[in-house]
């Protein structure tokens, strides 16, 4: 029924039967966004973690109007020390590029997957003969492949490890060669050198360790951070609708056809919940199409 609240019109839209009823939560704050980033993670999702036990960090969804605003949520979650994965235009690396995500699960193998199996170390190899397969041809040359692979590895086996480095050792002592031999993985060599510099010394993620890229004891179990737009399609246990304010959804002087689409995006929203879903704006400034759920909501609890 709130769904339909959110896109402003009655669809018929119902819930399966026997679907578990959700909660919607509805948190005005005062201050920047800043400010209500670091309220999300000290008391918002803390005591989410109390009401539901078994909840995990890849439970959670953080969607926001724009990426920029991301930005605020993903340095209070590195204060917090929880582990993010962000999928909007601000993203970390991007989601497309192979060699990082094999990077990431090398990351996960280092810091955890080296004693529980998880992933296996056979898995790195063969995904990264794939990533490779222009230069490693041959069974020799495969084998060659996975015992340079084990050693730089092994040696690099410690979560608290400095990202930066890990990543600069990994390139330099071992794939840089691969990379140049091959055609094709022109644009991987781009993301990694941007990864390192942002990682290093004054980038905007210094300071980021090996188990933040690996996420946390789950292998890569974190929470997702996202816009609106690119949530589409996917559910999560528990969504936070961040930065839900007048300006922001709809934006400013928003054109007919800008406000029908942000009202989509605020119903999309809605729809990506299982079990709970948080509504944080500034308490000022609240979204329009968020006062009439409100209301909607008020007029059928006095009915």
């Amino acid at each position: 029924m709130a769904s339909e609240y959110a896109l402003g019109e009655e669809r018929g839209y119902a819930a399966p039967d026997g679907a578990p009823t959700g909660a919607i939560f509805f948190r005005p704050r005062g201050g920047d966004y800043d400010q209500q980033a670091d309220y999300l993670f000290s008391t918002v999702l803390r005591t989410a973690f109390e009401r539901i036990p078994d909840l995990r960090l890849g439970d959670i969804a953080i969607l926001y109007p724009a990426a920029w605003i991301g930005n605020a949520i993903s340095q209070s979650a590195q204060r917090h020390g929880l582990a993010v994965v962000r999928t909007d235009n601000n993203a970390l690396y991007p989601r497309s590029s192979r060699l990082m995500r094999w990077l990431e699960l090398c990351a996960v193998w280092c810091c955890r997957g080296w004693r529980s199996g998880a992933p296996r170390f056979s898995r790195l190899v063969a995904e990264g003969c794939r990533i490779f397969a222009e230069v490693v041809t041959s069974e020799d040359e495969k084998l060659v492949f996975q015992r340079k692979l084990l050693t730089v590895l092994w040696e690099r086996r410690n979560c608290e490890f400095n990202l930066s480095a890990w990543l600069s050792q990994i390139y330099e002592g071992f794939i840089s060669e691969l990379i140049e031999r091959s055609r094709t993985l022109g644009d991987e060599r781009a993301t990694l050198v941007k990864l390192i510099a942002r990682t290093a010394v004054e980038g905007d993620a210094e300071g980021m360790t090996l188990a933040q890229f690996a996420g946390d004891s789950e292998g890569t179990d974190r929470i997702s951070l996202s816009t609106v737009h690119s949530a589409k399609g996917r559910e999560f246990r528990i969504v936070i609708l961040f930065g839900m304010d007048n300006g922001r959804i709809p934006r400013v002087s928003a054109t007919p056809s800008e406000r029908r689409e942000a009202r989509r995006l605020f119903y999309v929203g809605f729809t990506r919940p299982k079990q709970e879903l948080h509504v944080m704006y500034t308490a000022t400034k609240p979204s329009p199409f968020l006062l009439e759920v409100q209301k909607r909501m008020e007029l059928d609890e006095s009915l």
